[in-house]
């Protein structure tokens, strides 16, 4: 997510309306609509070709599943009518994304839809030419139900030099921290969850767990993920979070700074280091590529750290087979990299973009070809409820087929929902966006050109430590003097510099 100078003034001022309105343009239909409509504009407003039938590739990290060769079958039949298109769905697991999607990029791989987002070098790889400009798509016919569907402050927000090279996901526009955990062992061992309001609760909550469940993380991290509190801190990495400097999300502070070099940082380094020492944190959390809900599937697993909206724990005990409950650790917030947290790219090595965007438009307007995507096959993998509309059980396959990537793929206000879930979760995701509080430089994307040599240097130094303070497998008061004057030596002061006066002109121009 890098943007050159901003946003105009005009744009500033849209996004900032339509996020104080609670994204109010933001079609939320009953799940009953949603699910039971199977119908699409994108694909009938689009003239069917008479050639050849078309393969499009979609890559998104995720696990892989079994039986994804029979949902593109399925899917095929109904895109060879529609659009005379066929997909390839390939999820790559997590711990090997970066590296998958880093050498298909060095090495200009032929790819159609390729996942992006903030936290996933997002401005970097536009930087290096990665993805194409979607505007002529998005302002053309195949745009129309796009625009239909997603909160202009989605648009706005993932503009780089004012164009947009992904299509964000139709979900949560605002971002709150927080861990997922067993309600069943908080049960048992009388944990009152709402009692939790700072980091260091945790302390005994842990413990207790550590000492009757022997066979149990009481928390896990991933390296994958990077999830350890210092990456719940309430930071606004002003459009990529692989790019250094920061300002804070709550408050009218705009200084940019050295995360590393904070207060913050330094008390969330020594608390990890705390509950690394005593067990708390599985040994391999510095290394691990396991995905934490993966992991939890195992039932070895108490607390993880993720994300969190309305009704995540729901969406996570479908995945895990398991109670959970969620405590939040922050407070909702909205800043640009929240409205570019997941995005369908299109690759430049594509040889049909126009046709990877139809894919695009059709996940975002197609009840019936999303939730196949999402879901798999009625009957085999997920059973509708009978009496409840656009409602699902796990079918007798379900374990063949459950990514649980909705949050990746198009329009979630068209998914439909798990018997477990809340029937008015779409509702509570209005007054969830409506109470974020926005960050002073909301509608701010960084350009990373000017520094990106810099940028290159001081993210292979932040590989070798980032995880093992993460984790707590180290000493902070040892280690993070030593980062902070490799970070130097590399540079970071020049991207802080350049970050700070790229976002004083953004916020002179947008006052």
């Amino acid at each position: 997510m890098k943007k050159k100078f901003g946003f105009v003034s005009l744009l500033t001022v849209m996004i900032l309306s339509f996020v104080a309105a609670g994204c109010g343009s933001t079609t939320t239909p009953a799940a009953s609509t949603a699910a039971t409509t199977t119908s699409s504009a994108a694909a009938s407003d689009t003239p069917k070709d008479n050639g050849p039938t078309t393969e499009i590739n979609l890559m998104y990290p995720g696990v892989p599943q079994k039986d994804v060769a029979a949902v593109e079958a399925e899917a095929n039949k109904y895109l060879k009518d529609k659009l005379n298109l066929s997909i390839k769905i390939n999820a790559v697991d997590f711990g090997q994304w970066t590296n998958k999607l880093n050498l298909m990029i060095a090495s200009s791989e032929n790819a159609d839809i390729i996942f992006t987002a903030a936290w996933q070098q997002y401005s970097i790889n536009v930087a290096k030419g990665a993805f194409i400009d979607l505007g002529p798509y998005i302002d053309g016919k195949l745009g129309a139900d796009l625009k239909k569907e997603l909160d202009p402050a989605f648009f706005a927000g993932s503009k780089i030099d004012g164009k947009n090279y992904g299509i964000p996901t139709n979900k949560e526009l605002s971002a709150q921290r927080g861990l997922l955990v067993r309600k069943d062992l908080a049960a048992k061992y009388n944990i009152d969850l709402s009692a939790i309001k700072t980091w260091a609760d945790w302390t005994p909550v842990f413990k207790t767990i550590k000492e009757n469940e022997p066979n149990v993380t009481p928390w896990y991290i991933s390296n994958s993920q990077n999830n350890g509190i210092l990456a719940q801190l309430d930071w606004d990495y002003l459009g990529d979070e692989t790019v250094p400097g920061v300002i804070r999300k709550i408050g009218t502070d705009t200084k940019v700074v050295n995360a590393v070099e904070t207060p913050e940082y330094l008390a969330a380094a020594k608390l990890m280091r705390e509950w690394n020492k005593a067990g708390y944190i599985n040994k391999d959390a510095a290394t691990s590529t396991v995905f934490p809900h993966d992991q939890a599937k195992t039932g070895k697993v108490f607390a993880w750290a993720d994300g969190l909206k309305p009704g995540k724990d729901a969406e996570e005990e479908s995945y895990t087979g398991q109670k959970l409950g969620q405590v939040e650790m922050t407070k909702p917030t909205i800043s640009t990299n929240d409205t570019s947290g997941a995005m369908l790219a299109i690759s430049k090595t594509s040889k049909n973009p126009e046709k990877a965007f139809q894919i695009i438009a059709l996940l975002h307007s197609d009840p019936y070809f999303n939730n196949l995507i999402n879901f798999g096959i009625e009957g085999k993998h997920y059973v509708k409820v009978a009496g409840k509309d656009g409602i699902i059980d796990a079918g007798p396959n379900a374990a063949d087929y459950n990514p649980g990537a909705n949050w990746e793929l198009g329009n979630q206000f068209l998914n439909y929902l798990r018997s477990n879930e809340d029937p008015k979760k779409w509702e509570k995701f209005k007054a969830f966006n409506a109470a974020g509080t926005k960050s002073p430089a909301l509608g701010f994307t960084f350009n990373s050109e000017p520094v990106k040599t810099e940028i290159a240097a001081v993210n292979n130094i932040a590989k070798q430590y980032d995880p093992s303070l993460t984790s707590g497998s180290v000493d902070p008061d040892v280690k993070i003097p030593e980062y902070l004057a490799k970070l130097k030596a590399a540079g970071i002061d020049k991207i802080i510099t350049e970050k700070q006066a790229q976002l004083d002109k953004f916020l002179a121009a947008n006052k």
